[in-house]
């Protein structure tokens, strides 16, 4: 999934595991008095707000309800210079610049909940909209020397995490640990920080984007050069991770983040299961028909999910079309590309397999038939049928996207010609799913339960 827009990571966390601040002095933010500390750059005479504390979190924080509060923290240290540079003479910015700029104005217009604003230096700051946003279009005047992710994720989860309440985090997510040697444990790492608060309904929704970058980018790791100035000549990737109950999650991206294309992936969010139906009338072959009591009254808007087969067999194979209505899914799971590896048809005593996956056109947008209700179409052809009715099951598995080993590597010393990648980006999200995954097998993203039988 691209764009012209191409939205890269944000909230370059350009990390040493040396920790410039701890859990606690974080944690601490949250219940006292922000520092005095408002950048020359930011509105003028604007005094930063006080801190306000934490919201208590109830015994079930993924109660379901409407979003209630919004906080958004952006990292500023040093590494994120090259998305944020201070404006010039030409007036020119980057990318990042216009896409963050444009979600803090579509975060603060929103009506439906609270929303917060922070910068992380050495610890969170509370800033209004308009210093983060100033921040963000003038560049960065005063950077952090380092930040530490693990340390931030606990933060996040420990005393922001509220019912109906998402936490938002812009970085680039280089992570540096403090020596080769921990580099096996940063998925371990990831994995502590998230679970160290024990929230049973934790979710992660995760936007990858991509900016030009102008400044100097500091690599996770120094074995070859500790800086390389005057970069880049390749994009570099940003990051938007939503953290928060699973409902709330769901919610908050599918009302700001899938608004524009992005790259992303999804960990413990649940979805409802998308309405669905047998399509007697579009592209059907051999002799079925719906074999629900009441199909012959074709209620308007009915659905039918059981197949009467009259007669089938090699030379005479039968051939039906499910309509699936994914439009409240991200777009990772509407993309046909990846539609089609990881749906599959499960079945008993047939077989009948999926022999296509395909979205919505001009055509079946403007039909008359059923099939204008659909975004996307499952065709199944069987051959062999039982003597009984028997289940079957369209299943939508839930896979890490290819997209996440591209953008990943091990060595960010000579990113221009990586191109661009994120230092240990797979072991990070390996931590993030070793905490949301409920099972040792993943739950699928969705189940469509249908009836394959003989007709009467």
């Amino acid at each position: 999934m691209t764009s012209s827009f191409r939205l890269l990571p944000a909230v370059a966390l350009g990390l040493l595991l040396t920790g410039c601040y701890s859990r606690d002095d974080i944690k601490g933010q949250a219940g006292t008095e922000t520092p005095a500390e408002v950048p020359p750059t930011e509105v003028p005479g604007a005094v930063a707000p006080k801190e306000t504390a934490a919201p208590a979190v109830a015994a079930d924080a993924g109660a379901a309800g409407p979003l209630q509060a919004i906080n958004v923290f952006l990292e500023v240290s040093g590494s994120m210079e090259g998305f944020m540079p201070k404006t010039g003479g030409s007036g020119s910015n980057t990318r990042f610049q216009q896409h963050v700029a444009q979600f803090l104005s579509e975060v603060n217009r929103s009506s439906a909940a609270r929303k917060t604003f922070f910068r992380i230096k050495e610890k969170p700051y509370r800033d209004s909209y308009q210093q983060l946003s100033q921040t963000v279009r003038g560049g960065i005047q005063q950077p952090a020397s380092s930040t530490d992710i693990p340390t931030v994720l606990d933060t996040l989860v420990s005393g922001y995490y509220a019912p109906n309440t998402v936490n938002v985090l812009i970085s680039d997510f280089i992570y540096s640990p403090k020596n080769a040697g921990a580099i096996p444990y940063i998925s371990t790492d990831i994995t502590d920080a998230l679970n160290r608060a024990q929230r049973p309904d934790l979710a992660v929704s995760v936007y990858g984007y991509a900016s030009d970058f102008r400044g100097a980018y500091y690599p996770a790791l120094k074995t070859a050069v500790r800086k390389i100035n005057s970069c880049c000549d390749t994009d570099i990737p940003y990051y938007f991770w939503v953290i928060g109950p699973a409902d709330a999650v769901r919610r908050f991206d599918a009302a700001l983040l899938e608004k524009q294309p992005a790259q992303q992936v999804h960990f413990g969010v649940k979805y409802p299961v998308p309405a669905s139906s047998l399509l007697s009338r579009f592209q059907n072959v051999g002799s079925w028909y719906y074999g629900e009591k009441d199909a012959s009254k074709r209620a308007a808007g009915a659905s039918y999910h059981t197949v009467a087969v009259s007669s089938v067999s090699a030379k005479g194979p039968v051939e039906f079309v499910v309509g699936l209505d994914l439009k409240t899914l991200p777009g990772l799971y509407r993309d046909v590309k990846y539609l089609k590896p990881n749906l599959q048809l499960q079945a008993q005593d047939t077989d009948a397999k999926i022999i296509d996956v395909f979205a919505a056109n001009d055509q079946t947008k403007n039909s008359s038939g059923a099939e204008n209700q659909y975004t996307h179409f499952v065709k199944v052809r069987v051959t062999k049928l039982g003597k009984a009715a028997r289940p079957l099951q369209l299943v939508l598995k839930n896979q890490r996207p290819a997209w996440i080993s591209q953008w990943t590597t091990k060595n960010d010393s000579n990113i221009n010609q990586a191109g661009a990648k994120t230092f240990a980006l797979s072991s990070l999200l390996d931590g993030v799913e070793a905490v949301t995954a409920t099972d040792q097998e993943k739950a699928p993203v969705f189940t469509i339960p249908l009836t394959l039988q003989p007709a009467d």
